[in-house]
């Protein structure tokens, strides 16, 4: 069972890269942290902080974030580096904290001491927001998570 979640999220990391560039414009990566949770058979919630750094160099921001997941998840989970590149359909403007709002996806996750998973989702301001795996996330714990991701994202401070 875990060897299948590992590659579902494997796999769902690798169709994440197949997003139409004529569509989308990279504008940089976003990094969230967790300290962990538990999965209650059906959901899941873990509280985040993530950091955006904008690929032209300029100011990042901070936001305070929730990830719920709907689904199969059973286990726990200790810290856990989600990183993603922020692609935004083009011509779409950008503030300083216009990543805030509310992204949902697949995302499949799975730990034995050491794990990881994948999450490809979208939404924001005007649904005009992707967020890409550039990496399977690193996650400890026991867990094994399958289903769709709720992220809300708020500034944080």
């Amino acid at each position: 069972m875990i060897r299948q979640i590992v590659i579902a999220a494997a796999a769902l990391a690798a169709l994440s890269g197949t997003a139409p560039a004529q569509n989308y414009v990279a504008l940089g990566r976003l990094t969230c942290g967790s300290e962990g949770g538990t999965g209650l058979i059906i959901t899941s919630t873990k509280n985040l902080m993530c950091t955006f750094k904008p690929a032209d160099g300029s100011p990042g921001a901070v936001y305070a974030g929730k990830i719920t997941k709907t689904g199969i998840d059973i286990g726990s989970t200790g810290k856990t580096v989600m990183v993603w590149d922020v692609m935004a359909k083009t011509g779409t403007p950008f503030t300083e904290y216009a990543l805030a709002g509310e992204y949902t996806g697949l995302g499949a996750d799975a730990s034995f001491a050491v794990g990881g998973g994948a999450k490809v989702i979208a939404g924001g301001t005007n649904k005009a927001f992707m967020l890409q795996p550039i990496n399977v996330q690193v996650q400890e714990g026991l867990n094994v998570a399958l289903g769709i991701d709720h992220l809300v994202l708020a500034p944080a401070g």
